[in-house]
């Protein structure tokens, strides 16, 4: 009984945090309009952390929840941001169909490339992965023609109601969709499925699951959910570069997960976050602090590793369960 009032409690309050932060967020970029272009200027930014926290919770539905590490997830966000940029720029759609078409596609090159991984686990999952993010990669750096190489593809054209704030808007509308329908997925007997796989998989493979299906599927929906951030953060840029594909990229969200707690929803997303923020606020400080962000960003991670190994929501999880 003592057990499901604590557990009552704790999603109680979890939902009022989540009101309360989502109103906070739907404010925010209203006053920050009241700063002239400063304001303009933080909006963008906080834009891009929800386009990027996005970016990392989907990654976390193969790393947390599934337990396989890909350093390759890169290649599903080029593929949306190169979906949206090729079709607004080259042949002419709207937006809002180029960012419909923009998951699809990256979808699609999830299910070839993850019908190749799945077969593999561990280390080798992990550097297959990186593999074929490095061909696609090479691939647009090569196509100059198509994709404009290293110079990637810029002008994007924008709606002229899709201003900063409108646009900010989308993202965080977008980006509550996709966290519901994530969390639908982790709740449902898929999600115990891909944790039960995750947790052991010979287990699972002897009471009769077919794992491969099931981590190819969940290989395929982040996928998709990456290819969408993709193609926001490009349309939020107004170009699209090969910088989109690189393994340096498969980094970010990986760095968010750590940071905010790989073993929740929306810790990838805050860890994230935190992430850009910090750059930027350093950035804002001095200028020379950013020449020395690898240092910093090595020290944050080796501080949660050390002594917050949960995340950022492991902190505020312990921190209620005391009080």
């Amino acid at each position: 009984m003592v057990n499901n009032r604590n557990e009552y409690s704790s999603t109680k309050r979890n939902w009022i945090a989540g009101i309360i932060v989502t109103a906070g967020l739907f404010l925010l970029p209203f006053i920050l309009t009241n700063f002239g272009k400063t304001g303009e200027y933080w909006i963008w930014v906080t834009t891009e952390m929800i386009i990027m926290g996005l970016f990392a919770m989907s990654l976390n539905l193969i790393l947390g929840f599934g337990g396989m590490v890909s350093f390759g997830h890169a290649a599903f966000f080029g593929v949306g941001a190169y979906t949206v940029a090729l079709l607004m720029k080259k042949a002419g759609v709207s937006l809002f169909f180029a960012l419909a078409a923009a998951p699809v596609v990256a979808g699609l090159a999830a299910a070839v490339i993850g019908w190749f991984c799945v077969r593999l686990i561990g280390l080798y999952f992990a550097i297959l992965t990186l593999a074929f993010s490095q061909l696609l990669y090479m691939i647009v750096f090569q196509w100059y023609t198509f994709t404009g190489g290293d110079d990637g593809i810029h002008g994007i054209p924008r709606p002229e109601f899709l201003g900063p704030l409108n646009y900010y808007l989308l993202c965080l509308v977008l980006f509550i969709i996709c966290f519901l329908i994530m969390r639908m997925l982790v709740n449902s007997s898929f999600g115990l499925t891909i944790r039960t796989i995750r947790e052991n998989l010979e287990r699972a493979k002897f009471i009769g699951l077919n794992v491969r299906r099931f981590q190819w599927l969940n290989f395929i929906i982040a996928g998709s959910f990456a290819g969408l951030a993709g193609g926001l953060l490009t349309e939020l840029n107004r170009f699209s570069q090969t910088e989109f594909l690189h393994w340096s990229k498969s980094a970010e969200p990986i760095l968010g997960s750590l940071v905010g707690g790989m073993y929740s929803l929306l810790g990838p997303a805050i860890g994230s976050a935190v992430l850009i923020f910090m750059k930027i606020f350093l950035q804002q400080l001095h200028k020379g602090l950013v020449e020395i962000w690898a240092i910093i960003l090595g020290l944050v991670l080796l501080v949660v590793v050390l002594f917050a190994p949960g995340g950022l929501v492991g902190i505020y999880e312990k921190a209620f369960k005391k009080s």
